[in-house]
């Protein structure tokens, strides 16, 4: 029995020394999670908030192309070296590779690294670049809003050479060269603008204009056509001297195409005359005759037949002036009298405004004696210049008279 005590002995003290032994190296791995999570949070906030960062900056590119792609291969980098342990975060504390004594994360932190210096930098060159090119980028953007690449595509792409070149010169710090270039920059950009304002306002004009012409509209009615062609002219020309002043070149535009129309018709009228025979000739001077008597009758009731065409035309056109200035004359009686009834209209309010305001001021003066007559009855009472009168001198309300029950009640 007491060897068997002394065993048991024995193995309780080993078990307490082991418990012993185990609890700091217990402790010592939960610190070690701790550790390896608040890595993995830090990394995991810098990887998303340079992710978020990164996602638009297509438009730095033109700056300095060079530290645009510096930007985007270190972040490749730092990416795949995130994902490799971003599923198994201890894996962040182990040797990057056999030849490096560095661990994922500060390999991961040196690509970072990388990028947060090029992007200060490519901005600091935006802002000096935004000053000193800023005509050339804001000709270039006005270019690409008016769609001039879909036009003159090759033209658009050695602008674009030329435009990425003044940027290279802010980069290497060649201010006055960059100015200079930009003088030329512009007035090729101008040039462009110009012919893509015309490509898209005067070319369907003359694309139209050509139509009439393969139609024989040029040898039927020459002097409307050459109305059309004067038209246009007169649109490129203004598109020439202001490209930018759209609602005179939509106007210039409206009105070509009138002419445009006028000509079309007024060919056909004649191709259609000339293609009569001599017996037509005088239904068709009938026909136009009896087109100035509707019009004539429904003017004035008037048969002008017995006149001759051009004085019947006269006769109508004097009809018309007469009866617009007569319209003219009744629209404005009719304003006027409609000013003079508003007129009227508000000076009823005026006096209806002031009478209102005079009862109000009539209402607060009656107000303030009412306020005021207990102290000033009180007054003339203490001054005995009103007479104290007795009960049965005071005036009696026949309603109280009539209510014996109710005096009973409140004696």
């Amino acid at each position: 029995m007491k060897q068997i005590g002394k065993v048991a002995c024995i193995v309780c003290l080993a078990a307490l020394l082991s418990a012993c032994q185990s609890t700091p190296e217990g402790e010592e791995g939960i610190s070690s999670e701790i550790n390896t999570e608040n890595v993995y949070q830090s990394a995991l906030k810098v990887y998303r908030d340079w992710q978020k960062k990164l996602q638009e900056i297509d438009h730095l590119q033109v700056y300095s192309p060079d530290k645009y792609a510096q930007i985007q291969s270190s972040w490749q980098k730092a990416d795949a070296i995130y994902q490799e342990f971003s599923k198994t975060p201890e894996k962040a504390f182990e040797s990057y590779s056999l030849f490096s004594s560095s661990t994922y994360l500060d390999r991961f932190y040196e690509e970072v690294a990388i990028v947060e210096k090029t992007f200060g930098e490519l901005e600091e060159l935006k802002k000096l670049a935004d000053e000193v090119l800023e005509p050339a980028i804001t000709q270039m953007a006005y270019l690409n809003s008016i769609h001039a690449r879909d036009y003159y595509r090759s033209e658009h792409v050695r602008l674009m050479r030329f435009y990425a070149k003044l940027f290279r010169l802010v980069e290497e710090d060649e201010l006055s060269d960059a100015t200079e270039e930009q003088d030329e920059f512009l007035e090729r950009a101008h040039s462009l603008e110009i012919r893509t304002i015309k490509k898209t306002y005067i070319e369907p004009l003359e694309n139209a204009l050509r139509k009439l012409r393969s139609n024989d509209v040029k040898y039927y009615a020459p002097l409307s056509y050459a109305r059309v062609e004067s038209k246009i002219a007169s649109g490129k020309m203004l598109i020439e001297r202001s490209p930018r002043t759209f609602e005179k070149i939509e106007q210039q535009v409206i009105e070509t195409n009138f002419e445009l129309a006028h000509a079309e018709h007024i060919a056909l009228e004649v191709q259609a005359l000339r293609d009569r025979s001599r017996d037509e000739y005088e239904s068709f001077m009938l026909d136009i005759e009896t087109k100035l008597l509707n019009i004539s009758q429904a003017l004035s009731d008037k048969d002008l037949r017995d006149k001759p065409l051009k004085e019947q035309a006269a006769l109508i056109t004097q009809e018309v002036m007469a009866n617009r200035k007569h319209n003219m004359v009744m629209r404005r009686e009719l304003e006027q009298s409609s000013k003079q009834d508003g007129a009227v209209e508000v000076e009823s309010l005026r006096d209806l405004v002031a009478v209102q305001q005079k009862q109000i001021a009539q209402l607060k003066s009656q107000l303030r004696d009412l306020k005021a007559s207990p102290y000033r009855l009180n007054a003339e009472l203490a001054s005995g210049s009103v007479p104290l009168q007795t009960p049965e001198a005071l005036p009696v309300n026949p309603a109280v008279e009539d209510a014996p029950e109710t005096q009973q009640e409140i004696q």
